[in-house]
């Protein structure tokens, strides 16, 4: 459960200990579903099926950050160089 008996005896009611494990078990039944769509994906035949697991997959990735603000004067400048051709 990765609580300490402290926090067992102190922090938590007991009504929360059973909702505590459900939650746990049910961590760890998605991990088991990831991994094994991972093991059978090869064998997948059904192209819309794979498309959401690569999707699912993909939107799990972290974000990029996003570019750094120009300012002002930045934005002139890139204006201006687009604008001659060369950017």
């Amino acid at each position: 459960m990765d609580k300490t008996q402290y926090q067992i005896e102190n922090e938590y009611f007991f009504i929360d200990l059973p909702q505590l494990l459900l939650l746990k078990d049910q961590a760890r039944a998605s991990e088991v579903i990831e991994q094994l769509e991972i093991a059978s994906y090869p064998h997948i035949v059904d192209k819309q099926v794979r498309q959401e697991i690569i999707q699912r997959y993909i939107n799990a990735l972290p974000k990029a950050p996003e570019p750094p603000k120009m300012t002002a004067e930045e934005q002139y400048q890139a204006q201006l160089a687009r604008m001659r051709g060369g950017g």
